[in-house]
């Protein structure tokens, strides 16, 4: 008995060992400036203002969740911030670089980021980039099972500025296959805003990289504030019971998000 519970508790001090805590927001840095365009909670969101939200999605914070990043990130392995493009930077964005923090938008280059909304929500971890962009994610570092996020229009160019907010196509492939392929998005259709698309898929195993291109909706970049909006990979974490220990009634322990 006392073999068993010596045994156990090493398990489950390796089990933690290996899920860890795998990404942070306060490990990517501090926003590169103060937003020009700050985000205001409001009861009811307004197509007509600017980064108003009603809504928030928080950072995941579970064990086995990886965020994409492009600045702080690294790669093929990622680091507490998260996990970083292995392509050029040169393809990361269409105009308003070079990036210089994460989980901020492209703003109007430098020094004028602001924070993520899409459609009135508000995305503590995102992309904030510009048509027409390329980003290549390895998947080689980690046992990924699953993407998750949103796609969209920043609303920092809601209709005041821009007509209809920007336009952008998102298409995520996994190894040359195609996994997700939107619609043309636009910021507002009719006066109204478009909200964030949820991306979901999962991902094969043994899978090499996850490539997302970002297009510009077929009518040129301009105003193209494209954002992706708690863009995460998920880990599947698989226990192993030290050698010598008991097995348990649990039998082998695994952990899928």
């Amino acid at each position: 008995m006392k073999k068993l519970c010596y045994c156990m508790a090493i398990f489950f001090i390796f089990q933690l060992t290996i899920i860890g805590v795998w990404a942070a927001k306060v490990d990517c840095g501090n926003a590169p400036n103060v937003p020009p365009k700050p985000a205001v909670k409001v009861a009811k969101n307004d197509p007509t203002v600017q980064n108003d939200y009603d809504t928030v999605v928080s950072e995941d914070t579970r064990p086995g969740v990886v965020y994409l990043t492009l600045v702080n990130g690294d790669q093929p392995k990622a680091n507490k911030c998260g996990l970083k493009p292995s392509n050029p930077d040169t393809e990361w964005l269409g105009w308003g670089g070079p990036f210089d923090g994460d989980n901020v938008t492209i703003g109007e280059g430098p020094a004028t980021r602001n924070d993520i909304v899409i459609g009135g929500t508000l995305f503590e971890r995102g992309i904030g980039t510009h048509g027409m962009a390329k980003y290549v994610y390895p998947l080689t570092g980690a046992a990924y099972t699953q993407f998750s996020g949103y796609v969209g229009m920043s609303d920092e160019k809601d209709p005041d500025e821009c007509g209809n907010g920007g336009s952008s196509t998102f298409t995520f492939t996994v190894d040359g296959r195609e996994m997700f392929k939107s619609d043309i998005l636009q910021g507002t259709v009719g006066g109204n805003e478009v909200p964030a698309v949820k991306v979901e898929f999962a991902i094969p195993a043994g899978a090499s990289e996850l490539v997302i291109d970002i297009g510009d909706g077929g009518d040129g970049i301009s105003c193209d504030h494209s954002a992706l909006g708690d863009a995460k990979l998920i880990i599947s974490t698989s226990a192993v019971r030290p050698n010598g220990c008991l097995s348990t009634t649990w039998g082998d322990i695994k952990i899928t998000y």
